[in-house]
Order: structure tokens, then sequence, then C-alpha cells
């Protein structure tokens, strides 16, 4: 896309290639963004961060999936995903969805960000859909736009998905739809998640009403209207625990101290994940020597299917690898992360180049507290683990 092959070169504003493809368009819009912003606008460094954190936290996930922005729209991203042309390309359409479940699993992230900052709390709709499209580029501009009523569509059923849920439409769901009854398949697409008819838009010039499905994750209720309404009203949930704190008898503060310390003296859970055999036994090995409980996994999307299955405060700690196949560390933090906002997690790598990558993108990352490289010694390996531990 970087040359001009293809292109038709006129005089005019906009020239536009000579083909057109489909691809996997996406939508990301905040919820009543203006009226929120209304009670800061007189604090525009406030105003800066706000729209800061989201849109730079939600550009993060969608680059680390393969996406590319192609509108930012005041408080909307619009994205696609260049992959997903060849409409058999599976990997390619469940990046989409994964995408789409991260930047969903980000809300309790995004708004403890805004919780520190003394930030307002946000929400968002995400919708997906798939089509033709054609491609322009402005002639004072080097990047490139998308043309075509998917775009137009994608943004107009955005309003049909729950606070912080999703909705695609019927184009994108017969898609995903045939590579669950397609006889290659050698395993489920929908392993993680399910797709459940929302209702339908009327589009003018056509008799039947198009089609619109929610996503539904099987593991993680990521559009839990109770949960928004509670951060929205208290600010977040560490806002919450402290206002009860204020009300609890000071007898029953002396106990829950009491049960905090009987805690704390027994063995810490941690959760290893790492797909090299080998580095998960050594890893392991060390840990249990130490007095710590372990689970492990070569399979990350198995780990986290593990971690939602038991009570989210049960590890107090996560090793996450960061090259993985399929999946990276980045991606499934996230996730991680919408279970239990504070649990820690330390990223492994062999790549110096990591820490600066990760750094771009998680606003609280600290190479020196959440990253261990490859190789390490037992000794540096276990007083980072203490360290995290204890801190």
């Amino acid at each position: 896309m970087g040359s001009n092959q293809g292109i038709i070169m006129t005089n005019e504003e906009i020239s536009f290639l000579d083909r057109s493809d489909s691809y996997c368009v996406c939508y990301i819009d905040m919820i009543e963004s203006t009226k929120v912003i209304s009670k800061i606008a007189t604090l525009p460094d406030k105003v800066r961060k706000y729209y800061s954190i989201f849109l730079n936290s939600m550009s993060a996930i969608i680059k680390k999936y393969g996406g590319i922005i192609i509108k930012n729209v005041g408080d909307s991203l619009i994205y696609y995903f260049p992959q997903t042309s060849d409409p058999d390309n599976r990997s390619a359409f469940r990046n989409v969805i994964e995408c789409c479940i991260t930047m969903m699993a980000a809300f309790k992230f995004v708004n403890s960000e805004m919780f520190k900052m003394k930030l307002p709390a946000v929400s968002y709709r995400i919708s997906a859909d798939y089509g033709k499209t054609i491609m322009g580029k402005s002639s004072n501009l080097h990047t490139y736009d998308l043309f075509g009523p998917v775009l137009d569509l994608c943004a107009k059923i955005n309003s049909k998905a729950p606070p912080n849920g999703m909705v695609i439409g019927n184009d994108l769901y017969q898609v995903l739809k045939s590579f669950l009854t397609s006889s290659l398949s050698t395993s489920s697409f929908d392993d993680d998640y399910d797709f459940k008819r929302a209702g339908e838009y009327s589009i003018t010039g056509l008799k039947q009403a198009y089609p619109i499905y929610s996503l539904v994750n099987k593991y993680t209720n990521y559009n839990n209207n109770n949960n928004i309404t509670a951060i929205q009203d208290a600010g977040n949930e560490n806002a919450i625990q402290l206002q009860e704190e204020k009300k609890m008898e000071p007898k029953k503060q002396e106990k829950e101290r009491g049960q905090i310390k009987q805690q704390e003296n027994k063995p810490k859970n941690i959760l290893l994940i790492d797909d090299e055999s080998d580095i998960i036994f050594t890893y392991k090995s060390i840990l249990n020597e130490e007095g710590y409980n372990v689970d492990a996994f070569t399979d990350p999307r198995k780990a986290f299917r593990h971690f939602s299955h038991l009570d989210p405060l049960y590890y107090k700690l996560i090793l996450l690898d960061v090259r993985m196949p399929d999946v990276n560390g980045f991606q499934i933090y996230y996730k991680f992360k919408a279970l239990n906002p504070n649990v820690k997690i330390i990223f492994v790598t062999a790549l110096d180049i990591m820490g600066d990558e990760i750094a771009s993108v998680l606003p609280n990352f600290s190479a020196e507290h959440d990253l261990i490289k490859k190789p390490v010694t037992k000794d540096q390996y276990i007083y980072k683990i203490r360290s995290v531990l204890s801190g």
C-alpha cells in the first residue's frame, strides 16, 4: 500500500485505487463523552488526558492484533484489518474478534487509569461488519482511507451494542458462521465466544431489515451493566471499597485485617504461562522450591480459561511470556486484568526491544519491576518474584 501502483492519478484531492476489496471494518465510540467532558471543560489538561488514555489504550490494542486505524472522528476510532481481504483466512477473522474482546476487557484497566488521574469514568461501544470498500489517498497526506457503505453501516449499528459491549452486522456474521460449518475445520471457531441475535437495522431501499448480532464471551461478561453503573457512580472499584471500609465498625475492620494477615502467611499462588515446556519445567521447579504454589500452561488460552473458572483473587502473580504462537502476552494481558485489575503481572521475554514496546502501550509499565529478560539466573528470578509480591 506504500506505492502509487494501482492508483488512478487525477488532479482531485482524493485519488482512488482502481480495485475494490472486502475488509472487516470496526468502529469504537465513547458513550456520552460530551456530557462527561462538560464537567471538566474548564480544565483543558484533564480533557486531553481523558481522551488520550482512552484513545491511546484502544489504538495500542488494535495495532497488536494487526488492525489499522483509518479515521479518528472526535471520540471515535474507525479501523480495519487488511488480512481479512481473504474471506478464508480464519486466523485473520479470529484476530478481529479477539481484538474487540480485548478492547472490552480493557474497560476496568482504562477506568483504573482514569481514576488515578481523577478523571470521570468512560464507557464505550464496539461494532464490526464486513463488506466491499475502495481505498483512497489524499493528495496532501501519505495515509490511506477507506470508503464504502460498510463503514457507514458499521457506525450506525454501533448504537445497538450494550455499554462496553459489541455487535456485528450480518455480513460479518455469515463469514464467521462459515468457519463453524466448514468441513476443513479442525477445531471450533467459537471456542471462546458465541453470537446471539440482538435485533436489526432498517436500511432504506431494502425490504428486509439487516440482522445484527451481539458477542457473548463464554468465560467473562465484559458488558455487565451492574458493574458499569457501579464504576460510573463511584469512580471505580477502589472508590467503592474505600466507601465501604468507612462504614465498617472498628471490630469488623480488625477482623478483616487479621484474615488478610493470615492470607499473607499462606503460600502465594502463581500462574506461569510459557509456550516452551522446558522453561515451564525449570521455572516451576524453582518456584516450588521456594514454597510457591504454581500452575503452569503452555497454551495461553487454556490458562485464561483456567483463571476465569477460579476466584479472581486466587492468583497473586502471573508470569506471562511475551512471544507465543497465535497469542502474545500483551494480547491476553487485558483479559486477566478484566477479571482482577489488581493481579500482578510480570512479562517474560528474551528480546531487549520488548521492554520499550510494552512500555509504549501500557501506561504504568516499568521494565525494572514488570519485566524479566531471559536468560535469568535463579537468584535474579527469585529476587524479582519476591520484590513484586511484597510490593
